[in-house]
């Protein structure tokens, strides 16, 4: 029993766990959302979203002091954000881009929890990988002042195109190397979007993510060399104030972002040490033109759904047969159940595969 006589700190302690809880659930369902069927998303969601629809109907009508008003304002706005993605997720059964627009507004619910991560402690939590929750307290590793701001976007509000969003989580050693990921959206994708599916294990392991946004709905997949100018300025601009490791440069991407992946990881001169391709294709030119030898000196990850609705699992197969004719050493990892999706899940492998520096558990 909560004795305390503050109804906003009351509210505030009853409500904040149901919207974490929620936001979690949702991420949960954005790997096994599948457009055609729908209702198995939806049945698992349900526990969740009528409380969480309460929660945000007792907190909205709360003032907040005005010492925290920029608080209350981005706590309520997260709130929000999380309700329509229950909103759309539960139209899913009736409206085709449901499912993209719970992805975006998720995303935009997280964006705006984050700046109160370091003032509130289940905030905290929800930004870190579950191993590292059972602290009670904020250590000082995070709770730390920083001296500028870890999320940077450059020309890159919804929008916009042909910009990025970049994290550099505050609490880096700056005379210590730092992995860089480079995450490429999918087809009608946004980086701001991309970045939210790296934020909690960059945070939590430390690493710099930088997640660019097409200029056009998708990335010139028949044009690719098109897109490195862009992609190695990106690169060049954290290590103007961040001491990168240039030995640990993963590219990533999910659908078109992971044909990019290939299409610029097998060629001459690429400075990515490490390609991680999800639920995407392989281009043919690269096979006609023999440029997939080059995954030979390559370190590649490739991930596929069991359930993908929009490349079938055979088309991960297949891709895996092809460079694995080339590289005897590549992983690739089927996860059953996912669909068309970015398989956040399948981060806590992938990191230290990456860099022994990422592994949690060293």
């Amino acid at each position: 029993m909560n004795d305390s006589t503050d109804p906003l700190a009351d509210t505030l302690t009853e409500t904040l766990p149901v919207l974490l809880t929620a936001l979690e659930a949702m991420e949960v369902a954005q790997q096994a959302f599948h457009p055609a069927r729908p209702e198995s998303v939806i049945e698992f969601l349900n526990p969740f979203l009528e409380p969480l629809s309460d929660a945000q109907a007792r907190l909205e009508p709360l003032a907040f002091p005005e010492h925290v008003e920029k608080f209350g304002l981005q706590l309520k706005t997260a709130f929000t954000y999380a309700v329509r993605s229950a909103e759309n997720y539960r139209s899913a059964g009736t409206s085709p881009d449901s499912g993209m627009r719970a992805a975006r507004t998720l995303s935009k619910a997280r964006a705006h929890l984050f700046p109160l991560a370091t003032l509130l402690n289940p905030i905290h939590q929800f930004f870190l990988e579950p191993s590292l929750r059972v602290q009670p307290q904020i250590s000082e590793l995070w709770q730390q002042e920083p001296l500028k701001t870890p999320l940077i976007h450059i020309e890159n509000d919804y929008d916009q195109r042909g910009g990025a969003s970049i994290f550099i989580p505050h609490w880096l050693d700056p005379n210590q190397a730092t992995p860089v990921v480079v995450a490429l959206h999918g087809g009608t994708g946004h980086g701001r979007d991309m970045l939210w599916s790296w934020v909690r294990e960059a945070r939590s392991r430390g690493f710099v993510v930088i997640a660019p946004t097409s200029q056009d709905q998708t990335w010139q997949l028949h044009h690719p060399e098109q897109e490195m100018p862009a992609l190695l300025a990106l690169i060049e601009f954290v290590a103007q104030n961040t001491l990168i490791d240039r030995k640990k440069i993963m590219l990533t991407g999910m659908s078109d972002g992971a044909t990019l992946t290939l299409q610029l990881g097998l060629s001459q001169g690429s400075p990515f040490t490490h390609l991680a391709p999800f639920s995407g294709t392989l281009d043919p030119a690269l096979i006609e033109t023999g440029a997939v030898a080059l995954a030979r000196d390559k370190s590649i990850y490739l991930v596929h759904g069991s359930q993908d609705w929009m490349f079938p699992v055979e088309v991960g197969k297949m891709t895996h047969q092809i460079l694995e004719a080339h590289n005897h050493h590549m992983i690739y990892r089927e996860i059953d159940g996912l669909g068309h999706a970015f398989a956040r899940s399948e981060l806590t492998r992938l990191l230290p595969w990456f860099s022994d520096a990422l592994n949690l558990e060293s």
